[in-house]
């Protein structure tokens, strides 16, 4: 009977149609030039499937990932997808992850990588706060700016100051001119500010402007959600600072 009734609402009601359950697009990685590419996960944010962007980064001694896949609950799909499509088209080993703050979206698939024996480090903020959220911890060894080199590719890893979290960094390719801001930079795509559960909004533009002063030069600027551009995105982070302070007076 119930199978009747859904075909005469198919036929009487043409736009009328079963709800689908929503899933989640599957890994997409994006080149941003031979030696980056951007890989991009998915997760469920306020019922709706949200991309969410880290670095693939080729050097001459193997790849260096920034963030894992978006995985949480135990579930690491997202980042066994992401090796899996590293192992199978740059038949490099990844020799390091870069972790760029504690939730789910950067630090949920450490368990993953630790499986493949990957190394997954931070700051040591991070790694306290990836305990307090309920996550595997990453090695504490970043200092608040350093650089390293992995493969003949200098890496530096910054911290400008509170802002999305209190333990925000960004990661720049100096070689590259490109800058992976995490969520601490909102998209030119992005109306709002997303979650703000763990952010410091007092010191979220001091903090913006001291990536403008370091990292002006960036040609792209690849935030943590949505559309990469480039440092237009760091201006349009302030302008929602700027608007969402205007919204609580």
């Amino acid at each position: 009977m119930r199978l009747l009734t859904v075909f005469f609402l198919l036929i009487v009601h043409p736009g009328f149609a079963p709800a689908q359950p929503k899933t989640k697009p599957k890994l997409q990685v994006t080149p941003l030039n031979d030696r980056v590419l951007v890989h991009t996960t998915y997760g469920m944010y306020q019922n709706e499937s949200v991309p969410s962007n880290g670095l693939i980064i080729k050097t001459d001694d193997g790849v260096v990932l920034v963030d894992t896949g978006w995985d949480t609950d135990g579930n690491t799909d997202n980042s066994r997808q992401l090796l899996q499509w590293v192992a199978d088209n740059l038949r490099q080993p990844v020799r390091l992850c870069i972790v760029t703050h504690a939730h789910g979206d950067r630090v949920g698939g450490i368990r993953e990588m630790r499986k493949a024996g990957i190394r997954v480090v931070s700051t040591p903020l991070t790694a306290q706060n990836s305990v307090k959220q309920g996550y595997d911890a990453p090695d504490a060894i970043l200092p608040n700016d350093t650089t390293f080199t992995i493969g003949k590719e200098p890496i530096r890893c910054y911290f400008p100051g509170e802002g999305h979290t209190s333990d925000n960094i960004v990661v720049w390719l100096p070689n590259q001119r490109i800058l992976h801001g995490g969520c601490f930079v909102k998209s030119v795509a992005a109306f709002g500010m997303g979650f703000l559960g763990d952010a410091n909004l007092k010191e979220w533009g001091n903090s913006i402007r001291r990536v403008k002063k370091q990292f002006g030069t960036a040609k792209t600027v690849v935030p943590g959600h949505e559309e990469w551009s480039d440092t237009r995105s760091l201006d349009h982070t302030l302008r929602l600072l700027e608007k969402h302070a205007a919204a609580q007076k």
